[in-house]
């Protein structure tokens, strides 16, 4: 008994989701309900146009270390993150398969060096020290890249809140 009961309930609660209007029938008229949902937004382009689009050959040899979220503080608050895309590149001598297992660490490292010596201007909440932070880039990835092995360190991009 308890079976039908619940049975009889739980179609009792979902037949309003069927018996509410639904679209095709073959119906071209736009009138009624529809059961399509459609999502629609703009995505803005944030592309800086200061830093130029990646070469594609230098991609063979080179380590995107993923996404870096880096603090920005002044006066030791933190104000603000930077979102930095970092590219590693390398001489043409070098594995890049086998420095790509390890931009895991490179990441890691960077990640570190970032919350340490926040990479933002000298009391600016919305800009980014790059000459410090490619040094401090560098640093933080040497144990993974020798200076043999490195070609440039390069941003792909940088984005931060504005304010």
């Amino acid at each position: 008994m308890r079976l039908i009961t619940i049975a009889f309930l739980s179609m009792a609660i979902a037949s309003p989701a069927f018996a509410s209007g639904g679209g095709g029938h073959g119906k071209k008229s736009g009138k009624g309900k529809s059961n399509r949902i459609k999502a629609e937004w703009t995505v803005k382009n944030d592309v800086i146009p200061e830093y130029k689009i990646p070469d594609q050959a230098q991609s063979v040899h080179s380590v995107d270390i993923p996404v870096v979220v880096a603090p920005i503080a002044v006066n030791g608050h933190l104000v603000n993150y930077a979102f930095l895309n970092i590219r590693v590149v390398l001489h043409n001598n070098v594995d890049a398969w086998k420095m790509r297992t390890k931009a895991h660490f490179m990441r890691d490292a960077v990640l570190r060096a970032a919350h340490e010596n926040p990479f933002g201007k000298s009391g600016e909440r919305s800009l980014l020290d790059e000459e410090r932070t490619l040094k401090e880039v560098r640093s933080a990835i040497k144990p993974w890249v020798s200076d043999a092995q490195l070609d440039h360190i390069e941003f792909l991009s940088i984005d931060m809140l504005n304010g």
